[in-house]
């Protein structure tokens, strides 16, 4: 990608990788959430340096603003949660930490395979970018589709945003502002309902276990 060295992405790439596989292993909630924020100040930093090195006073505040919005406020409401409702272990249904992790290793490579159309373009950080980027939806897919604890299924949600993101930057070289604004504004609105939501299943249920919920169907 131009702007960055590709010495330098890579490694970040490495860290996004790792960090998502990190969370799909994870067998308590506070430990999913970590490697998330950890995934989340990595994606500014590559935003930040993108902007910096262009130097592109939008992108830069897009960086700043994920910095803040999301690898700040997001991690700070849901930790509140947490501790209000004293959940630790995030919930494993269907798939076990062992097996999750070798589901997701294979959707890693139907990731990189998706993108082998792309194999042609010149640009190595670009293709390994926008591979890591979809690996990245398919774990936060997996993530909620596995797991039966709603604060673990919402950084699935999270994940899903952060690959959706990384796949739009490096398939434009850096999206509009305005569009930056807007998904942020979104995902903040969301997880400001999914807080609120969570409290109620505290109130009523005391616990986030989503298998609760099923005493809502008619």
């Amino acid at each position: 990608m131009s702007g960055i060295s590709e010495n330098w992405l890579n490694l970040v790439l490495l860290v996004l990788l790792t960090s998502g596989l990190s969370i799909v292993y994870s067998n308590r909630v506070q430990k999913a959430l970590n490697w998330w924020t950890v995934q989340t100040v990595a994606v500014s930093l590559l935003i930040l340096a993108q902007g910096v090195y262009h130097d592109e006073p939008e992108v830069i505040f897009v960086g700043v603003l994920l910095l803040i919005g999301k690898a700040g406020i997001i991690p700070i409401l849901l930790r509140r949660v947490l501790r209000e409702s004293n959940t630790a272990w995030v919930g494993e249904i269907y798939l076990k930490r062992a097996t999750s992790l070798v589901v997701a290793g294979a959707l890693t490579i139907i990731a990189y395979d998706v993108t082998k159309p792309l194999m042609a373009l010149p640009q190595a950080g670009f293709r390994n970018g926008l591979a890591v980027a979809i690996a990245l939806i398919f774990f936060g897919l997996l993530l909620m589709m596995i797991r039966k604890v709603a604060i673990v299924q919402v950084v699935g949600i999270l994940l899903i945003d952060n690959g959706i993101f990384l796949a739009g930057f490096f398939l434009t070289q850096g999206m509009p502002l305005l569009v930056e604004m807007g998904s942020m504004f979104d995902i903040l609105v969301g997880i400001v309902i999914i807080v609120i939501l969570s409290k109620q299943m505290l109130e009523n249920y005391d616990s986030l276990n989503v298998d609760h919920m099923r005493s809502l169907k008619g």
